[in-house]
């Protein structure tokens, strides 16, 4: 008799949910564990979950004995809905195996204990020749079947903890003796079908890695792609092959490099060419090229994926992957100062994700603006409209939907409420624009690009093709610009920390000094700027819209 060993942590000792033994039927692909917390009926390990008519010497198997090593061997096979006669609501055909055979640790009748799986009541006890079945019964009316058992030490109407033995696995089936193995079935009452047999399988994964103390086992995915249409993989943690976990991306340095800039994103996404492969569909993930590095050089991006983020992340198949973007066409508008590292945490924007890098000649072609004021005003009227509208440089400018509104990182759920009139009273501006947009020269000023806001009888060019209402610029814009804020943009800035000749005074020092690290968030290391945190605000916020 051949001695099995359990299986260890690394090892993947079951098929996915769904999974039968090809030619014994269509199962169900369904990950949910309807009995959370059991304990695995069979008192000891290793144990087998597979089929008996399909396996090694059954009905519809290999040739073969039922005590073939094939037999009682990793990996595990579902066999719920495995082809039978038997109505079964749940089953992709009507009908089929009401629950999951499972073979002992050896082919050994009487030998091996089954257990209560959880603290219940018998309700049925094979105490006749031709009763092969065991109920127990737990308080929420769950019922746990054990049936070709015999040796039965508990009687009907007794009250079983969860672990108490109950009979001993056996080959009875009424008189004809059949494999040696647990027949185990989950009863529940199910809306919409009421009370029927559910699947057991992936609650005896659950059970058996706390039976035999197994580890989590490591996630898997890819790395598809990375171009400049987007980046998109997948990852899946094979311990919850439902639940949507991480994918980790470093751009341009490993997870170690103190000069990577990483992100976060959940790979949630459906994708139809994963159902079948994987047994669940939600596991893709896909992001834009980030604007800072569409600069027409080469860049590489690692993927890895984490489960919990209690263990070490995990490389995707195909990491890491390079791409090389061209610099993005620059927006029509007029470019307003950020002033302060403050002022770009205050409106949430991202170096890493909405700044392009230009050349200074043509930052300096851009029109100047006013200066972005020091934090974004979302408000709405007290007369019970919905709509909500960002004050900017005095004037009241609509926030079209809340796509736009999460794209700027506004608060929205909280907006100042203000009097219809006076809210209504101040002059409309352009609507706010569907992202954010910013560039930057080769000095450490930052400029977000934005509509011009044309007053009444602007004679301004800017203003000739203007779309939208007219407001007022009398704030004041970038302080090396004209008054008007309505400049052309070829004043030459002050020095400042370094600035060069884009109009506009620098920022403070060490403002944008990380920017020619590739600045954006950093995982590990890097920059100890304060940009470096502000910028992970706005980082933050994007891979997770």
């Amino acid at each position: 008799m051949f001695s099995p060993s359990a299986a260890s942590a690394e090892e993947p000792f079951y098929q996915p949910p769904g999974a039968l033994i090809p030619g014994s039927g269509q199962g169900r692909v369904d990950a949910e564990i309807y009995s959370p917390g059991m304990r695995f009926p069979i008192e000891a390990g290793p144990a087998y979950p597979n089929s008996q008519v399909w396996g090694v010497g059954g009905y519809n198997g290999p040739p073969g004995s039922q005590c073939s090593a094939k037999n009682y061997a990793y990996p595990w096979f579902d066999n719920y809905c495995e082809t039978r006669s038997w109505t079964m609501p749940l089953c992709p055909s009507g009908t089929g195996h009401q629950g999951q055979d499972i073979r002992p640790s050896t082919c050994e009748k009487m030998l091996h204990w089954t257990v209560a799986a959880a603290t219940a009541t018998v309700t049925n006890v094979a105490d006749q020749p031709s009763d092969y079945a065991l109920y127990i019964t737990g308080a929420d009316g769950t019922r746990w079947d054990y049936l070709h058992g015999g040796g039965g030490i508990v009687s009907l109407g007794q009250e079983v903890e969860a672990g108490s033995r109950l009979d001993l696995v056996s080959n009875n089936f009424g008189g004809t003796p059949t494999s040696i193995h647990l027949h185990f079935n989950i009863r529940q009452d199910v809306a919409g079908h009421g009370f029927v047999y559910v699947p057991p399988y992936m609650s005896l994964v659950e059970s058996y890695k706390q039976l035999m103390g197994l580890g989590s086992q490591p996630p898997i995915g890819a790395f598809d792609a990375a171009s400049c249409g987007a980046i998109r993989g997948w990852a899946q943690d094979p311990d919850e092959p439902e639940a949507a976990i991480s994918a980790l991306l470093y751009f341009d340095g490993q997870p170690s490099d103190p000069d990577n800039t990483g992100v976060q994103v959940l790979a949630d996404r459906h994708r139809d060419d994963l159902c079948m492969s994987l047994g669940s569909c939600a596991h893709g993930f896909e992001i834009e090229v980030p604007r800072s590095l569409r600069d027409g050089l080469e860049h590489t991006v690692y993927a890895f994926a984490s489960d919990d983020g209690s263990g070490p992340a995990v490389e995707l198949d195909d990491s890491p992957q390079r791409f090389t973007c061209a610099p993005p066409a620059i927006p029509e508008g007029v470019r307003r100062w950020v002033g302060s590292p403050e002022v770009l945490a205050a409106w949430r924007l991202s170096p890493f994700w909405d700044l392009a890098k230009l050349p200074d000649a043509s930052v300096a072609a851009i029109p100047v603006g006013v200066a972005l004021g020091e934090a974004p005003v979302v408000v709405q009227a007290d007369d019970g409209s919905e709509t909500l509208w960002l004050i900017d440089q005095g004037l009241r400018r609509l926030i079209p939907s809340p796509a736009i509104a999460a794209r700027w990182g506004l608060d929205v759920e909280d907006p100042e409420i203000w009097a219809a009139a006076s809210l209504l009273g101040l002059r409309e501006g352009t609507n706010l624009r569907p992202e954010p947009w910013m560039v930057k020269g080769s000095g450490p000023q930052i400029y977000l690009i934005d509509d011009y806001q044309c007053a009444p009888e602007d004679s301004s060019p800017l203003c000739q093709s203007a779309s939208g209402t007219t407001g007022d610029d009398s704030e004041g814009g970038d302080p090396d610009s004209s008054g008007s804020g309505s400049g052309s943009g070829s004043g030459s800035g002050s020095d400042g920390g370094g600035s060069s000749d884009t109009g506009g005074p620098a920022l403070p020092d060490g403002f944008g000094q990380a920017e020619e690290d590739g600045c954006g968030c950093r995982s590990a290391g890097g920059a100890g700027s304060a940009l470096a945190l502000l910028a992970l605000l706005g980082w933050r916020r994007k891979v997770t819209r």
